[in-house]
């Protein structure tokens, strides 16, 4: 073998080369009729996975001819085999295993890519949201959709029509020959438009997601609303009670927008006045981060706190609350008497005030304060009401006083008997006793005058109008002890102060 080959050298490598150039020629051809090789092929081998689709009718289709599925333009496999299942045609997909992803909601279009109907099947392979097809799973029919031919849409109509429809071809066809290349031009301006139709298609079939989630959520929230209908209405009539308050302050509300521009005005001159403040304010906040960063501690604890009085708000507290509102809204009109009576209060108690610090102040020096003498007076007082007798307590002192006042009261006390009973009961010494000679006489006069003026003072204090009887304005020169003529004046009231003399007294 060896040496034939070594003889023939040329001949064999002429053979050699032959061979290689026809499995070359022939790997082209196979590859230009889709022959693909098993997948337990290294490197060139394929694998495919293995789909059906039901049509109604398979009219043109036929495997092993090359024809194939494609997804938006890009061929993902090729039409396998063909079969009839109950009055269905079931077609078989080979799809390639990268784009083995076929979906519940795909559709399925056989469509001629050539005149001579060279079929294709067009597939969306669907959203992964409706769940994947298994590996040869079947698509049914009612997710796609065979080819029409045009006799069968001629046969749908009546003569008639079909007469005006192979007119208006006829006419098409005389008005388009020789002007091909302009409607050639004049469809392909269309393109842009058929793009932006295919995206505003896109839009629209999200917006169709989009609703129909939102009209998901509406009967949710429909149904929760007629769930809550009490709460609704309660809602509407207090919305209706606020725009009602609203429309009554319209005129307010008036008033404050017309007041506004003027605000927005002293608001942008204050933010203008405040950048200087701002400019400062951003160090002095940067200085005072690690003071922030150590409050984290303590807002912490403050958090402990809350949770752990939480209990105590809620179980305590709360309870307490709803048990003290009867007592709450009794006390209001007790509350509200002691708002009437706070600012008169207010008063009383700054002169209260007033009057303690009077008392409490010391002066400053050997002089002491009105609490020093006010604690006097008590033992003072103390001391004058220590006697008594089976009417009660009695008053004791000592009424010191001059010829004149002696004078005063004796002449009060004849010109006003129930005055000088009073008078008589200080048990006070006569002036002839006390004064004596002719200084009596003229203090006697002197008393007289003053009772008399006196008398008419008190008639002016109290608004007595009744003349009073014409005497005589000499004053009497009579001696005490002798017969005198009282005067005729009687003053309606007299004084209401009770003297009483040393061992002695009246109530």
């Amino acid at each position: 073998m060896k040496t034939a080959i070594l003889k023939h050298t040329r001949d064999f490598i002429a053979i050699g080369v032959i061979a290689l150039i026809a499995v070359l020629v022939g790997g082209y051809i196979l590859s230009n009729q889709r022959f693909y090789l098993p997948a337990w092929v290294p490197i060139i081998g394929s694998d495919f996975v293995d789909y059906n689709a039901q049509f109604s009718t398979a009219q043109a289709v036929t495997p092993g001819q090359g024809q194939t599925v494609i997804v938006a333009g890009v061929t993902i496999g090729e039409i396998g085999g063909v079969t009839l299942e109950n009055g269905t045609a079931m077609v078989q997909m080979k799809i390639r295993k990268k784009y083995a992803h076929i979906y519940k909601d795909a559709t399925a279009l056989l469509r001629p890519k050539t005149g001579l109907n060279d079929m294709v099947i067009e597939m969306n392979p669907g959203s992964p949201s409706a769940g994947e097809i298994p590996a040869g799973g079947t698509l049914p029919v009612s997710r796609t959709l065979p080819n029409v031919n045009p006799d069968e849409i001629l046969a749908g109509l009546d003569a008639d029509t079909r007469a005006y429809l192979q007119l208006l071809i006829n006419g098409g066809g005389q008005g388009l020959s020789g002007n091909s290349k302009q409607l050639s031009a004049t469809l392909k301006r269309f393109d842009p438009i058929t793009v932006y139709l295919a995206q505003i298609g896109e839009q629209l079939g999200r917006r169709q997601a989009y609703i129909k989630h939102g009209i998901h959520n509406f009967s949710l929230l429909a149904q929760e609303l007629g769930a809550r209908d009490t709460e609704l209405a309660r809602w509407v009539r207090s919305s209706n009670d606020v725009f009602q308050v609203f429309a009554d302050q319209q005129s307010n509300l008036r008033a404050t927008l017309s007041l506004l521009p003027g605000a927005l005005d002293a608001t942008n001159k204050a933010v203008l006045a405040s950048d200087q403040m701002t400019s400062q304010m951003g160090p002095a906040l940067h200085k005072l981060e690690p003071t922030a960063i150590g409050t984290a501690a303590s807002l912490e604890s403050l958090q402990a706190f809350a949770k752990a009085t939480t209990p105590v708000l809620e179980d305590q507290l709360r309870p307490f609350t709803a048990e003290a509102g009867p007592t709450i809204a009794a006390l209001k009109p007790a509350a509200a008497d002691l708002a009437a009576t706070a600012p008169q209060l207010d008063t009383t108690f700054s002169v209260l005030n007033t009057l303690t610090n009077e008392l409490a102040y010391n002066p400053p020096g050997q002089q002491e304060g009105n609490l020093f003498w006010l604690a006097w007076g008590n033992h003072l007082s103390a001391s004058m009401l220590s006697a008594q007798d089976a009417h009660g307590p009695l008053r004791r002192g000592t009424l010191f006083g001059s010829c004149d006042a002696l004078t005063l009261f004796e002449g009060i006390g004849r010109s006003n008997p129930e005055v000088g009973t009073l008078i008589e009961l200080l048990n006070a010494p006569k002036t002839s006793a006390v004064c004596g000679g002719s200084g009596a006489a003229s203090a006697v006069a002197r008393g007289n005058e003053l009772a008399r003026q006196t008398v008419a003072k008190e008639r002016q204090r109290y608004g007595i109008t009744a003349p009073a009887k014409k005497t005589s304005s000499a004053a009497p020169t009579t001696v005490p002890g002798a017969s005198t003529t009282p005067s005729p004046l009687t003053p309606t009231t007299a004084p209401t102060t009770t003297p009483t003399t040393q061992g002695g007294g009246a109530r």
